[in-house]
């Protein structure tokens, strides 16, 4: 993988909501270096927190078809997802976060993201259960754990309906 500058100064400045000059500074290093898939991946969160998501996507793809590293894989198909997604290119957004589940089948925060392109695209039955998985999988808490098997019985049984008896 291609060298990349230190990024201390990228997070430094997007901490402290200096998104515009994390791009310039990003935009310079790609005119050096326009093929590190790190800093055209860089690029495209900066420009996510920047609000412009459409610029954003081209970023990513790009990131994607240069190569990344499978340590970035997880965050930029997450990136991309939720960038679709709110462009309301919905279809691909369920596609591109699909492909990043099949390859980390139990990222929780894929999952989350993948809900909330269930939900935008007319199916809040899935999407909840995208959310119940994830809660399933990844809440520890000793409170929650009675419940875990009645909440994994609604997951597979959501979309029923049960009798219920008229209070009195």
């Amino acid at each position: 993988m291609p060298e990349v500058p230190d990024l201390t100064m990228i997070r430094h400045l997007k901490s402290k909501g200096r998104y515009q000059e994390a791009r310039d500074q990003l935009a310079a290093w790609l005119e050096a270096d326009g093929d590190n898939p790190r800093l055209v991946l860089e690029m495209a969160f900066t420009l996510d927190n920047l609000g412009d998501e459409g610029t954003a996507i081209g970023y990513y793809e790009r990131a994607f078809a240069l190569g990344l590293d499978v340590s970035l894989r997880a965050d930029a198909y997450i990136g991309l997802g939720s960038s679709l997604k709110v462009v309301g290119r919905t279809w691909q957004s369920r596609k591109v976060l699909e492909d990043g589940l099949e390859e980390f089948p139990h990222h929780p925060g894929m999952r989350i993201f993948y809900a909330f392109t269930l939900f935008q695209d007319g199916n809040p039955a899935d999407a909840f259960r995208q959310v119940l998985d994830v809660a399933i999988r990844e809440v520890t808490h000793t409170e929650f754990t009675p419940y875990r098997k009645s909440i994994q019985y609604y997951r597979d049984h959501l979309t029923e309906s049960w009798p219920m008896t008229p209070r009195q």
